[in-house]
């Protein structure tokens, strides 16, 4: 080679030697943004960009660092700077056409007198690299997992010595440190001794007869832990002679635990797929069963040859097989699960409704293979629709179903019925909106109501609303449902039209009315009358009838304070029941009821604090019982005594008389009054008896009455305890 081989310039060399730098080489400022001022090499392959972009300012060499990385790599040139020494780093930069490249930068510090004045360095494209550490790293990663996963360790036995060598995994395997050395009977030791006899044989045949072997045993490690292992031998020969056994040792323990695993839940897999109640199949695309439980061959009818050569849509009644087959299309090109309701055929001919659930099983490739499905009988559940159906459609009461945000989902006929309306008009549209109400107040009370109830508590009350037959009141009422975490999921509403009864209810009070005034006004002018016609008629016959007429008024004025108190019972409810001091009572009522018969004596006994689930109005009872006692009694010194006893969860109270008691027909035409409908025959002589027995049934209580001759009558009120 001559000199006219070589470049004139040395800097031409330098040059040459920077373009085939696979990467640049860069002077630039000591300091933020380090501009690169001068740029050598393949800058445009490394960046993207022409070197002249970076020295006209176009770009700037830290704009191209990745973000996670810039952070990093300004610590570093910091650094650098500052103790005057070279530095090293890797980072990432984005090139021009937004590719990812790694670059290894090293560079160094320019210090003239003492002080930096520039950065020089070169930045070489590492990328290739990068990407082969990856995959010599993963290949790595790999095989170390490999030999993990694998557990197999190696052997190597000597038969004339009866040397044994072990790798370090077949120590761990059998649970012993790593410069174990163990003898061939101390390895064969170690063999669960059900499996010891095998492998020992096994070893003899390899080396007296030259064949290798290869068994799954037990072995019990030196911490006592069963593991199983796969022991395999192969003898070398040499001028056909065995030399040496090497084989291998894999733990396999793991592999036996999964396949009993496996075994156990086939086994536990097979146990629920016959113990089910419902019909359990599967069949592939083209409709060819796989496999089926014992109840669809019970329930079908057909054998289990019958079974494998019927297609699925043979056992659906002809009229559902077009939904039925819909569906199994769903389920096959869009992996679906999907429930149609269906009529199974069985051999017999019958049709049983079903309920017929399918799911896809899908193959390696991820698309349905297998059609599993689930067959219930759903007769009872039809059965028990079609009887509630009957019991809702079927009653007075008008009853609707509610959505939270108030919309009705459901109606009986009675409610279209009051209404004059037919389902397309109610179902979907709010509660309140399908009411006609008189007054628009109404319509805004039930709107609170909903809200009260959506809140978890009942609303009741009576509205007034235009009805198929004109303006009508109802007793109306939302009541919440709640599932078991107490969140309000749905609502009732209920209506009962109750105008007839609002119209007797204010007949009622004009006859309350009338008996608190006009009937004891009249009564009271009437003895007014009498006593004037006493003082007027001499002794004798005609003052007779005077005290006749003022016995009747006596005896009618009694009888309407008594009506009127029943008027009152029937107006008015008796309020919700709390806890009443029984013995406190009866003493009010017997003291009142001495200063209005001062002629009659009444004692009480309360044996011990009775206290009973009742309200006050049992006092009505009480007055009535013990007044009948006095009132009835012929005694020249009538007599009653009240005991109050607390016994077996109930309270009694005992009213007993020496008159000549409640006769057997008296008492029996009072139970004919309250529990039967009255005769027209005869009737009882009081309303005292049935006033009592009315309130006594009203407070949930009973009312009995025995009656000796001679020996007056014991009245038993019994009331639950509180």
């Amino acid at each position: 080679m001559t000199d006219s081989n070589f470049p004139d310039e040395p800097g031409l060399i330098l040059d040459r030697l920077f373009e085939n730098l696979p990467g640049l080489a860069y002077w630039c400022e000591p300091e933020p943004p380090w501009e690169r001022m001068v740029l050598k090499g393949q800058v445009e392959v490394l960046t993207g960009y022409s070197a002249a972009a970076f020295t006209q300012g176009d770009v700037t060499y830290g704009s191209l660092v990745i973000d996670g990385d810039r952070d990093s790599l300004e610590r570093k040139i910091r650094a650098s700077v500052d103790a005057r020494r070279r530095f090293t780093e890797t980072y990432r930069i984005r090139t021009r056409s937004g590719d990812i490249k790694h670059v290894m930068e090293r560079g160094t510090p320019i210090v003239t007198d003492g002080t930096v004045q520039a950065l020089e360095g070169i930045a070489v494209d590492i990328t290739e690299r990068k990407a082969y550490e990856r995959r010599l790293e993963r290949q790595n990663d790999l095989f170390a997992y490999t030999q993990q996963m694998a557990a197999v360790g190696g052997w190597e036995l000597d038969p004339d010595t009866g040397d044994l060598r072990w790798t370090d995994q077949v120590n761990r395997i059998h649970g012993l440190p790593l410069d174990a050395s163990p003898s061939i009977e101390a390895a064969i030791d170690f063999y669960h001794p059900e499996d010891r006899l095998v492998i020992r044989r096994a070893i003899d045949a390899a080396i007296r007869e030259g064949t290798s072997f290869d068994h799954e045993l037990r072995i019990v490690t030196q911490h006592g832990e069963q593991r199983w292992v796969r022991a395999k031998g192969v003898p070398q020969l040499m001028d056909g002679e065995v030399v040496r056994l090497r084989g291998a040792v894999q733990d396999i323990t793991d592999r036996r635990e999964r396949e009993q695993s496996i075994r156990d839940e086939q086994a536990f897999t097979k146990s629920v797929f016959e113990a089910l109640p419902d019909l359990l199949y599967a069949f592939d695309t083209d409709g060819t069963f796989t496999r089926w439980n014992d109840h669809f061959r019970r329930a079908t009818g057909y054998t289990d040859e019958e079974i494998a050569a019927m297609e699925p849509l043979e056992f659906i009644a002809e009229q559902d097989r077009g939904r039925v087959r819909a569906d199994i299309e769903r389920v096959f090109d869009t992996g679906e699960t999907t429930t149609v309701d269906a009529h199974l055929k069985t051999k017999a001919g019958e049709l049983v409704p079903y309920e017929f659930t399918g799911a896809p099983m899908v193959n390696k490739r991820g698309t349905p293979a297998e059609l599993i499905g689930i067959g219930r009988d759903v007769s009872r559940r039809m059965e028990r629709q079609r009887r509630f159906e009957a019991v809702f459609n079927n009653t007075y009461q008008f009853t609707g179903l509610l959505d939270t945000d108030g919309t009705v989902i459901e109606a009986n006929g009675a409610g279209f019925s009051f209404a004059d309306s037919d389902w397309q008009s109610i179902i979907g549209a709010r509660l309140w909106e399908t009411i006609e109400f008189s007054d628009a107040a109404d319509r805004e009370a039930v709107r609170r109501g909903f809200e009260r109830a959506k809140s978890g508590n009942s609303y009741r009350d009576e509205l007034r609303v235009q009805g198929a037959d004109g303006e009508a009141v109802i007793d109306f009422s939302i009541r919440p449902i709640t599932d078991d975490d107490g969140t309000v999921v749905l609502l009732v509403s209920e209506g009962r039209d109750i105008t007839a009864f609002k119209d007797r209810e204010r007949l009622l009070q004009v006859l309350h009315r009338l008996l608190r005034h006009n009937i004891r006004n009249d009564l009271a002018v009437i003895r007014g009358y009498v006593d004037t016609l006493k003082e007027t008629v001499p002794n004798g016959e005609q003052a007779a009838y005077a005290d006749h007429i003022d016995a009747a008024a006596r005896n009618l004025l009694t009888t309407s304070e008594k009506a009127k108190e029943m008027v009152n019972l029937i107006l008015h409810s008796p309020g919700e029941t709390n806890r009443l001091d029984v013995g406190d009572l009866v003493e009010t009522v017997s003291e009142r009821i001495r200063a209005r018969y001062p002629e009659a004596s009444i004692d009480v006994s309360v044996e011990a604090p009775a206290a009973a689930a009742c309200t006050e109005r049992i006092g009505v009872a009480i007055e009535q019982l013990i007044e009948n006692g006095i009132e009835h009694n012929s005694a020249s010194a009538p007599h009653v005594a009240v005991r109050v006893v607390e016994r077996a969860e109930e309270v009694r109270i005992e009213i007993a008389d020496n008159g000549p008691g409640i006769s057997a027909d008296e008492w029996s035409m009072v139970d004919e009054e309250v529990r039967d409908e009255p005769s027209q025959l005869r009737h009882g002589n009081g309303i005292g008896l049935l006033l009592a027995r009315w309130t006594v049934d009203e407070l949930g209580g009973t009312l009995q009455c025995s009656t000796e001759d001679g020996m007056g009558s014991v009245v038993t009120i019994r009331l639950p305890t509180a």
